[in-house]
């Protein structure tokens, strides 16, 4: 990165309309081998016939719980700079990692990609509170034409499900671009969906890692999926997954922290 980011911008940028775009955080190299990785993986899932395609001629393609697939993504999960933004998002120092997913968009996604929806849905509304935010990474040129993350700015402090509003006009939607090797983050409330693909041979890559608080169950139940061996190479990775009690929550045989204060 050739400069340290501002965290109060961000912070700012957050509060208002719910995402910011952060970019050089990646390295040329660590690009490289992420999109290696990626593809690698898409390879495997259509040579096993499992891939998870959709859109018009399923053209899109998603994998889900990516640490499991490569170990390239787990730097990303963990990217300090990364770490530090959900952190202070959240305003929690131990939060989890909920998933880390992939998601590319190709030529020929020009319709019926995504809908408007929310990350944090799942909790009944209205939602005065934060207790998710997902960060994207850009293994290519995000743009208008190859199928940009759509968003409604703002829409994080209505509290609703994009299905009970009126369609946003035009004007109300924007496109979340930028160049290879930056990230984007976003409260989990926004109103988001996947961009259309109009151009005739630009994929769009990327990897999304979403983040909870930690007192809310994940998506991924790490737990039972992650290669153990992975916890003793990466330091940090149990508690980031889950594998660690906290404040008295996620115990084995009893929680160590309750002592005898009952």
């Amino acid at each position: 990165m050739s400069r340290a980011p501002d965290l109060d911008f961000i912070a700012e940028c957050m509060d208002e309309v719910g995402y910011c775009v952060v970019p050089e955080v990646l390295t040329a190299e660590q690009i490289e081998s992420c999109r290696a990785a990626l593809d690698r993986v898409f390879a495997e899932d259509e040579a096993a016939g499992n891939a998870l395609r959709y859109g018009p001629d399923l053209t899109n393609q998603r994998v889900w719980a990516l640490i499991n697939r490569a170990e390239e993504f787990i730097p990303l999960a963990m990217h300090p700079l990364v770490l530090k933004l959900v952190r202070r998002q959240l305003g929690i120092e131990d939060v989890l990692l909920s998933t880390v997913t992939a998601n590319v968009t190709r030529p020929g996604g020009d319709h019926g990609i995504g809908k408007l929806h929310t990350d944090q849905g799942y909790l009944p509304g209205p939602w005065p509170y934060k207790i998710l935010c997902n960060v994207a990474f850009f293994l290519d040129d995000y743009t208008e034409e190859n199928g940009a993350t759509l968003v409604v700015p703002g829409s994080h402090k209505l509290g609703v499900w994009p299905q009970d509003l009126p369609p946003p006009a035009p004007g109300q939607l924007a496109q979340v671009t930028g160049r290879a090797g930056s990230i984007v983050i976003w409260d989990g409330r926004l109103h988001h969906a996947t961009g259309l693909n109009h151009t005739a041979d630009q994929q769009r890559r990327g990897v999304i890692a979403t983040y909870n608080a930690p007192f809310i169950r994940g998506q991924e139940n790490w737990c039972r999926s992650m290669d153990p061996k992975l916890l003793d190479k990466y330091p940090g990775l149990a508690a980031l997954c889950g594998f660690e009690e906290w404040q008295t929550l996620g115990g084995v045989n009893g929680s160590k922290q309750s002592g005898l204060n009952f």
